[in-house]
């Protein structure tokens, strides 16, 4: 007892110790604690490996072209008035893997309907590769994860195998090239939780559960994204829509599943003229006026092959022209036969839509228990015509 008390006694003090002395003392613990300053310029790479990073107070500025690498350890965190960004990457690059990151939000109210003005991490010029890293943030609704500038473009974004949870705003890719977003798993995360403005990104393989956390948030969002593949995702229950496109271009959204959400599965829209409105989140319309997009229309859109279950509604668009939508399937209950030929007649739900293709689609009657357990009979798939709804 008094050996352990001996060891925990000098683990205690090791983090008043300077680096050298830490090392030293290194062998009575299971990781050295190193506490990160405020505004600590990284102007040289340096690695960090088998650590404990304490940003308690403090923050990184990667500048100069240098490289910071963190892997295998824990950091610490807390985004507060006066400690807005714990890593700002003003020239250089960050790669992060196999870390455990809890972060603490202080003094920052909720903002379920704002967008954040704090965020781990920033990217101005410069790369980032996360792989195999567990990201959290206790209080919910109040700072996000990461977002890159509008006017300075970058370029192989690569976030792979991670997992996020509870941040406001989790991955804004703006002004963003050859991004890719691969195997991540996104839980209860308010606000946009993949946001790619850019050309040549995939987003591939994510979990993402609960977007918006029953407040506000999409789970995949596409803004002025040219040659995008959006393929093999799992969408559970979006507060607001599953995938959402504006003026984006060259897009294949294949092979994704989309449940439980409370509006559409898919929207792919245009960027509305000066006469004309659509409704969109907030976030979405701050970032087309930072971009100061014009009204191209979206074009060349290919959705084929997705699982849309118990969505409110399926897809919907307008005002774009080359949309293809083939080999789907939709799962859907509407209250009686007037409301599901309805919302299922594309008349309605695809307006303006030049060029379509819409083939071997089908539809199912989602099963409930008012059925007295009868998923049969008129709850067979059945072809989801082109026009005029779904009459079962």
């Amino acid at each position: 007892m008094k050996m352990n008390n001996l060891f925990q006694s000098k683990c205690k003090s090791i983090g008043k110790l300077t680096l050298l002395s830490t090392l030293l003392f290194s062998p009575f613990c299971f990781a050295q604690t190193i506490f990160v300053e405020p505004n600590t310029v990284i102007s040289k790479s340096i690695k960090y490996d088998h650590v404990t990073l304490d940003m308690t107070h403090g923050s990184f500025i990667i500048t100069n072209k240098a490289n910071l690498t963190v892997n295998n350890s824990i950091i610490k965190g807390t985004l507060s008035n006066d400690n807005r960004v714990l890593i700002n990457i003003d020239d250089g690059s960050a790669n992060l893997s196999n870390n455990n990151v809890n972060l603490h939000a202080v003094g920052i109210d909720p903002h379920p309907k704002t967008q954040s003005l704090d965020y781990f991490m920033t990217v101005a010029l410069g790369s980032v590769n996360l792989d195999s890293n567990h990201f959290a943030i206790a209080e919910p609704m109040a700072a996000g994860f990461m977002i890159t500038t509008s006017t300075i473009p970058t370029t192989k974004i690569k976030v792979t195998n991670n997992t996020f949870k509870g941040f406001h705003g989790v991955l804004y890719l703006i002004n963003s090239d050859n991004a890719v977003v691969k195997d991540n798993t996104l839980d209860t995360n308010t606000y946009g939780n993949i946001v790619i403005v850019g050309n040549d990104g995939q987003v591939i393989h994510n979990t993402i559960y609960f977007s918006g956390n029953n407040h506000l948030g999409n789970s995949i969002d596409l803004i002025n994204a040219n040659n995008v593949i959006v393929s093999k995702n799992i969408l559970l229950t979006p507060t607001c829509h599953g995938i959402y496109v504006i003026n984006s271009h060259n897009l294949k959204i294949n092979d994704n599943r989309i449940s439980g959400g409370i509006t559409y599965a898919m929207n792919i829209y245009s960027y509305p003229e000066s006469d004309k409105k659509i409704e969109m989140d907030d976030y979405i319309s701050q970032i087309l006026t930072k971009l100061k997009s014009n009204s191209s229309l979206s074009s060349d859109v290919t959705i084929s092959n997705n699982y849309m279950s118990q969505n409110r509604y399926g897809i919907a668009a307008s005002d774009m022209s080359g949309l293809t939508i083939t080999n789907n399937y939709f799962v859907q209950r509407f209250a009686d036969n007037d409301a599901r030929k309805f919302w299922t007649d594309n008349s309605i739900l695809l307006a303006n839509v030049k060029n379509l293709i819409w083939s071997n689609n089908f539809y199912k009657e989602a099963f409930t228990q008012q059925n007295g357990g009868d998923n049969t009979k008129s709850f067979k798939l059945l072809p989801f015509p082109v026009t005029g709804g779904v009459t079962l």
